[in-house]
């Protein structure tokens, strides 16, 4: 009467260890293996500017036009494999930052996707996952098939708004790990200690707190101090660098600015606000406006993250003049509500 589930349970064995064999190698083959990539011969080629897009889609980008659903992070995506195809001098990177999903629950199935072109060509193209709720990953990635050559660069960054202080509902399917301002401003520096131009194509980071930590690795930033519709600017002005590789960062800046806002103002009746912060010309009364900021958010700290910001002039935190040497601010009120009288704006946005 013992012996025959004793028996059972041997000839049973066998097959367990077939099992775990089988999610070894499962294991294997989706969590350590080189994922789908395809590597053509690398031509040095002629590299006059880099481009790096970052297109965070891990959250909720569902929009509709004329009654045609659509998601901004595949329309930027599009957009981006366009530029990056019309860019015979230059060298582009793409990471679409798709949402990270499990195997069997335990395994990541190298959701996210890279493009590398260069003069225009498709070089490099693969699936990879994230090492952290940060850019760590698409930073070696960039590091392992860039080619190198001192040259100028500039990245523009698709998402939400990125939360000031540290935020753990950032990543939709990775709601463990944190995203913030600094986060975000110290994994840059894991790409290059320096980018001539940042565009952050998010609601509300054109504010004090972001800018200050930014300058520290980039000479010009382009952002909204408000909300931006759709969180997505074009990449059309891209095309700049084909005519001029040497066309100075500031007046890069203020052309595409200038595009972004004519775009959307042309096609909206809320509030348009782009801002240019031309870094290196700031004094340090920026790091007094961020500590102030920081200083009056510590306050406010229950409020929701998202909210949209204010204008920093309307807030009591700042008595004097917000305009600095070196920003440039395109803005257009709103056709109704009680801000359709507002005619200027400072360019700083901040929660209230």
């Amino acid at each position: 009467m013992i012996k025959k589930p004793v028996q059972t349970i041997l000839k049973k064995r066998p097959h367990s260890h077939n099992v775990v064999f089988l999610l070894i190698a499962i294991f294997l083959a989706i969590g350590c293996s080189g994922s789908k990539t395809i590597s053509q011969k690398q031509d040095p080629g002629e590299v006059n500017y880099r481009i790096v897009s970052l297109i965070h889609a891990d959250a909720n980008y569902l929009y509709h036009d004329q009654g045609e659903a659509k998601k901004a992070n595949e329309e930027a995506l599009k957009e981006s494999i366009e530029t990056a195809r019309n860019a015979k001098k230059g060298e582009v990177f793409i990471f679409h930052q798709k949402p990270e999903r499990k195997a069997f629950l335990f395994f990541p199935k190298k959701d996210r996707v890279f493009y590398h072109y260069r003069n225009g060509k498709l070089l490099n193209k693969g699936n990879y996952s994230p090492i952290d709720g940060g850019l760590t990953t698409e930073a070696q990635i960039y590091q392992s098939y860039s080619s190198k050559k001192d040259t100028k660069e500039y990245l523009i960054y698709f998402g939400h708004e990125i939360p000031t202080f540290k935020d753990r509902n950032y990543h939709r399917s990775m709601s463990d790990m944190n995203f913030d301002t600094e986060i975000f401003t110290n994994d840059l520096k894991k790409f290059s200690s320096h980018f001539d131009v940042t565009i952050l194509s998010t609601c509300n980071n054109g504010n004090p707190y972001m800018m200050e930590k930014l300058k520290a690795v980039t000479d010009v930033a382009v952002a909204s101090p408000q909300n931006l519709h759709l969180s997505y600017m074009s990449m059309e002005k891209f095309d700049l660098l084909e005519k001029n590789d040497s066309i100075p960062n500031g007046i890069f800046a203020d052309f595409f600015a200038h595009h972004a806002y004519d775009k959307l103002s042309s096609n909206l009746s809320t509030m348009v606000t782009i801002s240019v912060y031309w870094l290196t010309a700031f004094d340090d009364n920026l790091e007094e406006l961020s500590n102030s900021y920081s200083e009056h958010l510590q306050k406010t700290s229950k409020k929701p993250l998202f909210t949209d910001n204010a204008d920093c002039k309307d807030l009591n935190i700042y008595s004097e003049p917000l305009h600095f040497y070196g920003m440039t601010v395109f803005y257009k009120a709103p056709e109704f509500g009680k801000k359709a009288n507002q005619k200027k704006h400072s360019g700083w946005g901040c929660k209230e």
